[in-house]
């Protein structure tokens, strides 16, 4: 066993062979943890490593666990199986039934979802985060007083069946059901899975912890997580679920990771403040296992420009390194594009999760401009060939090659070319309309309208790389667009890009979302724009919602290792603009409630 470990962090390696439940904080060493519970089972209680399942909620988690765990217990231990919850319920129902299933994805989930909400909500300002609308989505009907919200159920549900789909949902349903009615299964996967170990527990949903009570039949489940960072009710998750733990296993084990090894003594007293407000929690004591250091700042700005212009001040003169470690978190992905627009005009390298490669920029550039050569050719009645077969499947369309033939078509040809598929049919005229409005747009429109309603970016981010790559190359692309008067100039802007990158290591100050940051952690953290209306949002109207934003500023707070901002804007007399509700707690008292 890894001499290094702490006693709570040994105490919770060795626990016995039934169910345990190891609540862990922020910075507390869970993934250690984990790997040296998975080879305490396999040298104290003889598993075979193909007898150990081990779940978590990205297939970038799971490989990195697995790389960790591989490195720790060598190549013999590889068997130890290593995936998703989704990968392997999936992998159980398909196995188990022998059936062919048509599974939406997650990014084509969030692509559909943004399509109709733009539908519905023509007022962009009006327009609810896809992560609203999800968790609007999962209410019951007789919840929902919003007509749109059930018009986005409705067309949603009609898309699925039209298209044979299932969602990660569905799926997930179809596979309880089965192990419910399929005793014989139920016992075989139990037999081939003697230890189930849980990551991010505190993330999953209702049905999937069901389904884990029938695979670990009460013996064998280990499961890792935060109630104070279920940060996705829109999916499902619930703190509530953690909760009932022990109650669903009364013979269980519950140990607490107490030791924050990442941030300060004073980032970990202000987030524990922060935190502490919530009802709905499990009591614990998190203890910093590093000094005090800086105080954290909490600042005030009558305007957005005074603290973009803040930011910029504070961060400027910091020497490369250690802007490559310092973060500006924020709530929703329109502060992330004007603060990133903002630092940028003023010579700030800026970058998302991971900034754009060389080829993965290029790759969108030449997607850009097949789409606009097929604006140009509609308008002239000249489809050139070669961009509609590099992006006619660019969101996926289901088309085949065989729909055009020769250099260039006509709209018409290009429509009776599709056969008896009416279905085909169909999704030409619609690829027709969109690039009828492509060819009216300007620069930026046109960028915002392919990447957004037209489903193009949901689409790079799942198929060109990781999701926060591919976004911070479209967005890239829309700053250039914002300057060029017409698309020439646009492409001349963007061929002059892939040359001036420096291969796949970006540097820079990083800016994402709140949900974006989990699992992240930086030496200087920055979380502007906390104001009422912002965090928690304006759509917030139960206890539960609320609980569930001071949540994510706790994540977001708990990124910090060594030093820690909260700002907000003030307003003026005229236009007064309240703090964050959830700053109460450090005697910024102006808010709004509700």
């Amino acid at each position: 066993m890894n001499s290094n470990l702490d006693p709570s962090q040994r105490e919770a390696v060795c626990c016995g062979p039934g169910p345990c439940e190891i609540i862990a904080g922020p910075g507390s060493g869970k993934t250690l943890v984990l790997t040296e519970r998975i080879l305490y089972l396999l040298d104290h209680y003889n598993l075979k490593p193909a007898q150990i399942l081990v779940l978590t909620f990205s297939r970038a988690a799971a490989a990195e666990m697995k790389e960790r765990f591989l490195k720790r217990a060598g190549e013999n231990n590889r068997s130890v199986c290593f995936g998703t919850f989704h990968s392997a319920f999936f992998h159980i129902l398909k196995e188990s039934t022998r059936r062919d299933y048509a599974i939406l994805g997650q990014t084509q989930k969030e692509r559909l979802i943004s399509h109709l909400i733009c539908n519905y909500y023509p007022d962009e300002n009006d327009r609810p985060q896809i992560e609203e609308m999800e968790k609007m989505l999962r209410k019951a009907p007789a919840e929902t007083a919003d007509l749109r919200v059930s018009a986005v159920k409705r067309d949603y549900r009609t898309f699925l069946k039209e298209n044979g789909y299932l969602d990660f949902d569905d799926m997930i349903t179809k596979c309880r059901r089965f192990l419910l009615s399929d005793p014989g299964s139920l016992r075989l996967w139990r037999s081939r899975f003697r230890a189930v170990l849980v990551d991010e527990f505190q993330d999953i949903n209702r049905e999937q912890y069901e389904i884990l009570k029938l695979l670990s039949g009460g013996e064998g489940l280990y499961v890792v997580g935060d109630d104070d960072q279920s940060i996705y009710g829109f999916r499902g998750s619930s703190p509530s679920i953690m909760q009932q733990f022990m109650d669903d296993f009364p013979a269980a084990s519950r140990v607490f990771l107490r030791n924050n090894y990442r941030c300060s003594g004073s980032v970990c007293k202000t987030a524990g403040l922060l935190i502490r407000q919530n009802k709905n929690r499990i009591s614990k004591d998190i203890m910093a296992a590093r000094p005090m250091l800086d105080k954290t700042v909490l600042r005030g700005f009558k305007e957005d420009s005074d603290e973009y212009r803040y930011l910029y001040d504070s961060i400027k003169n910091l020497p490369v390194e250690q802007l490559d470690r310092t973060a500006i978190i924020v709530r929703t992905n329109t502060h992330v594009s004007r603060i990133s627009s903002y630092l940028s005009s003023h010579g700030i390298s800026c970058r998302g999760k991971s900034a754009p490669s060389r080829e993965i920029l290029s790759s969108v550039i030449r997607d850009l401009k097949a789409y606009n050569d097929l604006a140009a050719g509609l308008k002239s009645g000249r489809i050139p060939r070669s961009a509609l077969y590099r992006v006619m499947n660019r969101p996926e369309r289901y088309l085949l090659r065989s729909v055009a033939a020769g250099e260039y078509l006509s709209p018409g040809e290009l429509l009776e070319s599709n056969g008896e598929s009416r279905k085909t049919f169909n999704t030409l005229k619609e690829l027709l309309r969109d690039l009828d409005i492509l060819g009216t747009l300007l620069p930026e429109g046109f960028v915002r309208y392919l990447s957004g309603p037209m489903g193009y970016g949901s689409w790079a981010a799942n198929r060109l790389g990781e999701r926060e790559t591919v976004e911070s190359a479209l967005l890239d692309v829309l700053k250039a667009s914002r300057s060029a008067g017409d698309m020439e100039t646009l492409f001349e802007k963007l061929r002059r890009f892939p040359d001036r990158m420096s291969g796949n290591a970006p540097r820079g100050v990083r800016i994402m979302t709140m949900h974006a940051c989990k699992g992240l952690e930086f030496d200087r953290v920055y979380l502007p724009a906390l104001n009422e209306g912002i965090i928690p949002g304006r759509r917030c109207r139960e206890t539960e919602d609320f609980e569930e934003e001071r949540r994510l500023l706790y994540v977001a707070m708990t990124r910090a290792r060594d030093h820690l901002e909260l700002l907000y804007v003030t307003g003026t007399a005229d236009n007064p603009r309240p703090p964050s509700r959830f700053l109460s707690v450090y005697g910024i008292r102006n808010f709004v409630s509700s």
